[in-house]
């Protein structure tokens, strides 16, 4: 059985979830850090966009300053986010691609489903019944709604997937702070998200938040065939996330690469 680390659910600003989940992928590169699954929640809201992506292009930056958001760019790639701090848990996943190879998955797309199968069977313990789709990325879907988007980044043999699971929605707030398409109006952005995506919320009458984190964290075991033993961030990793936020993920340099 392979014993990968568990970091519990956590809640940090923009800039150090993603400077955390590089660090993690780094040190896990260099043998420092074990296979590690995390959850994690944001504080302030953040917007996030995909490594290629104009800010500019996909985010009202005025509307988020005034909030007091972060702005972020991933180091994965996909499409612009909005991380609600009330209304959704993001997991992040880093292990080498090999180990997914030897379990059947030689696809990215299948590395990507043989990880969000962890969501699909963790949610089924819980209570709930998704399904897998493939909206631009793997997604997972509830009713026939999106509730989970998913990104990935590969390096050296190694990849970080990270992705979101919606609790709940507010479409109004998420297309104030996301630009619509060139062409297309906020409100019928709004009517879109309210038609095709959920919080998982919406299926469950008595949410325990620590009662689904357990029950996610046994998804991952199981479809990974995986034993999770709870961990802590080594010294390592949060020297280099305290790096990466000052000179990469707070800095102009690398939020306007594209701008």
């Amino acid at each position: 059985m392979n014993v990968w680390r568990f970091l519990p659910l956590d809640v940090r600003n923009g800039f150090w979830n993603m400077a955390l989940d590089e660090s993690i992928l780094k040190m896990v590169i260099e043998k420092k850090s074990p296979n590690t699954l995390r959850f994690y929640k944001w504080m302030p809201s953040t917007a996030s966009i995909g490594r290629n992506q104009s800010l500019f292009n996909e985010i009202n930056i005025q509307f988020a300053e005034k909030k007091g958001f972060n702005l972020v760019r991933r180091i994965t790639g996909g499409g612009a986010v909005f991380h609600d701090e009330f209304r959704e848990i993001t997991y992040s996943i880093v292990c080498p691609i090999k180990f997914l190879e030897n379990l059947g998955a030689n696809k990215i797309i299948e590395q990507f489903e043989i990880i969000t199968n962890g969501i699909i069977l963790g949610l089924k313990m819980f209570g709930i019944m998704p399904e897998k789709d493939v909206i631009h990325c793997p997604a997972i879907l509830l009713d026939g709604k999106k509730f989970s988007g998913n990104a990935q980044v590969r390096k050296k043999g190694y990849l970080l997937q990270h992705g979101t699971i919606l609790l709940d929605i507010d479409p109004e707030l998420m297309y104030s702070v996301l630009k619509a398409p060139e062409n297309v109006g906020k409100s019928r952005m709004v009517r879109s998200v309210r038609a095709k995506c959920i919080g998982i919320k919406n299926n469950i009458q008595d949410y325990n938040e620590g009662k689904l984190i357990k029950s996610l964290k046994h998804g991952f075991e199981k479809s990974l065939g995986i034993q999770l033993v709870n961990g802590v961030l080594s010294e390592n990793e949060i020297v280099l996330a305290e790096k990466l936020v000052k000179e990469k993920y707070s800095t102009l340099t690398w939020l306007k690469k594209y701008d």
